[in-house]
């Protein structure tokens, strides 16, 4: 089946709020499903597969475990990186505001390619992101955007890996991102979006070699053009079983609330 943004995002948000999730949060992670559903990141397989870890009690208990020189370390209790991404990047696009350069370590969550959705729109506010955490697999992968750059590239394996080494930047992570864990995710936002191009350029020179696996953003913009346009193609499934839990949204009409209808009296 196809569906278009609107229903995909509506469909999505019911999701979140039955989970529990407030409702400003609930949006943003409807946001970066949708999207990621729209440019080929199976945003909707993602969704089903991180139901389990949202749950409002991983809301409360987020902390910030130590801030040092433009360096933020964060306990994420667990929580799906749906949520934990683009609320990182609202606190560092608030960040960059007073620094050039804010670095963010997320512990104890999960990771995904959606993860390009916050670096994405980093980027559509005029900073660059760089994005790195370890895939299922234990697959080292480095997401890349920059507001010169339509949507961000994907940079997977051990030789994008040392690429990125030799060219961070200690402003950028250098070392510190060499040591991530298995649920971990890193997130920089910068202005210096020089120092993220530079490290594109060599991952596209080598990719050329055949040395890198590289997603390109060419492709990603490709994918949403068509799908924005015609329509994403759904699983039929998939999406019964989204709706299935979002449904649980709905409250029990009480003899009260038909007498009263809506409202704040309901």
């Amino acid at each position: 089946m196809r569906v278009s943004y609107v229903e995909l995002f509506i469909h999505c948000k019911k999701v979140f709020r039955a989970c529990g999730i407030p409702y400003g949060c609930a949006d943003d992670g409807a946001e970066v499903v949708t999207w990621s559903e729209f440019i080929g990141l199976e945003g909707m397989k993602v969704l089903q597969q991180e139901i389990p870890n949202m749950q409002p009690p991983g809301m409360d208990e987020i902390k910030l475990l130590v801030e040092q020189d433009g360096l933020y370390r964060f306990d994420g209790n667990g929580q799906s990186a749906i949520i934990l991404g683009k609320l990182m990047a609202d606190f560092s696009l608030g960040m960059a505001e007073s620094r050039e350069t804010v670095r963010v370590h997320m512990q104890n969550s999960t990771r995904s390619r959606l993860l390009a959705q916050p670096a994405h729109y980093i980027a559509s506010r005029g900073k660059g992101c760089l994005v790195n955490y370890k895939t299922a697999e234990g697959n080292a992968m480095w997401i890349l955007s920059t507001p010169e750059i339509a949507y961000p590239i994907f940079a997977e394996g051990a030789s994008a890996e040392q690429l990125m080494q030799e060219n961070l930047t200690a402003e950028l992570g250098q070392y510190e991102t060499a040591s991530i864990g298995s649920n971990d995710f890193w997130l920089v936002c910068t202005t210096e979006t020089e120092l993220i191009t530079s490290c594109v350029r060599k991952l596209r020179q080598e990719a050329k070699k055949g040395m890198i696996k590289l997603t390109e953003s060419s492709q990603l913009k490709a994918t949403f053009e068509k799908a924005y346009f015609n329509g994403a193609q759904v699983d039929c499934n998939l999406w019964k079983h989204l709706n299935q839990i979002g449904q649980k949204t709905l409250v029990e009409a009480t003899e009260q609330s038909r007498l009263r209808g809506a409202g704040e009296l309901a």
